[in-house]
């Protein structure tokens, strides 16, 4: 099949998805892939692997320049906060202190925990909620979702404005003035690798090491042709080195692909009474299958 046909606007959708790194870093990596409706397929288009900044031109322009070169993309998927803890946008003179705030989302982070502190053994503890550094979003899925992943498969959550994450989602919400925030989704590739991967039957030790940095390539590449099979994914050979080869690219793959289900609403489903406006992680959900 022809790259020309594959681009054929009125016959696919396109997906693209952001593994975002430090500006400083050259690990930043982009996927595009097309979908074709009608023939219900997948085709990996390109893979944009270490991208930094040369010349005069910054990482954050070269990386801009990418996504301008996608302009028909439906959906962006990019694997970091695309918002900010509530405390952090609340414009009150006095804090009346989280565990007394109004506020939609800091009320509904109390709730949440006060909530999972009921269901918790004696011998353990629910963390304090932290409306500055923590969006609901994440302890969504710390109390409602992990416990019903298998605990081999299970990881940590990470904060917003946590220590990991910070300064990520500080260059978001740099790069999201320049960028048509309507098309953008946030995505845990984690998450989507282990829903994805208990739904395809992969095994335990796929599932988790497939970040790791011995086993890792490997279990990538055994992710991927399961992916194959399962959701009609081609991806050229050399490309599928790449992909099993680089960590970024494999994540900002996973990126797009999450968005494509997303846009086919194979996602997971928003709770009720949920502050949707303080931000959602989109991951698939078990029959995922587009």
């Amino acid at each position: 099949m022809t790259r020309e046909r594959l681009l054929n606007p009125q016959r696919t959708k396109r997906y693209i998805g952001i593994e975002l790194s430090g500006a400083k870093s050259q690990k930043t990596a982009l996927a595009a892939i097309e979908y074709y409706p009608k023939e219900q397929k997948i085709f990996l288009l390109d893979i944009y692997d270490k991208i930094s900044g040369h010349d005069e031109q910054s990482s954050d322009e070269a990386l801009l320049e990418i996504v301008e070169e996608e302009l028909t993309a439906v959906k962006i998927g990019v694997n970091v906060p695309l918002s900010l803890p509530p405390c952090v946008a609340c414009s009150r003179q006095k804090c009346p202190m989280p565990g007394k705030c109004n506020i939609s989302s800091v009320k509904w982070m109390r709730d949440a925990s006060k909530r999972a502190a009921k269901h918790v053994k004696k011998a353990e503890k629910v963390r304090d909620f932290t409306p500055y550094t923590q969006r609901p979003v994440e302890l969504f899925l710390r109390h409602q979702i992990l416990p019903v992943i298998p605990e081999y498969a299970q990881f940590e959550i990470d904060e917003a404005l946590g220590g990991t994450k910070a300064p990520l989602s500080a260059r978001m919400n740099f790069l999201v003035k320049h960028l048509d925030r309507d098309r953008l989704i946030e995505v845990l590739p984690k998450l989507s690798v282990v829903v994805l991967g208990m739904e395809m039957d992969l095994s335990k030790k796929v599932i988790s090491s497939y970040r790791k940095i011995e086993e890792g390539a490997a279990s990538r590449s055994e992710i991927l042709e399961a992916l194959s099979d399962y959701s009609n994914v081609f991806i050229y050979d050399r490309d599928l080195q790449k992909l099993a080869q680089s960590l970024p690219a494999f994540d900002a793959f996973v990126c797009a692909y999450t968005a494509l289900l997303s846009d086919n609403d194979h996602c997971g489903k928003i709770p009720h009474g949920f502050p949707e406006l303080s931000g959602w992680i989109e991951y698939p959900t078990l029959c995922s299958r587009t």
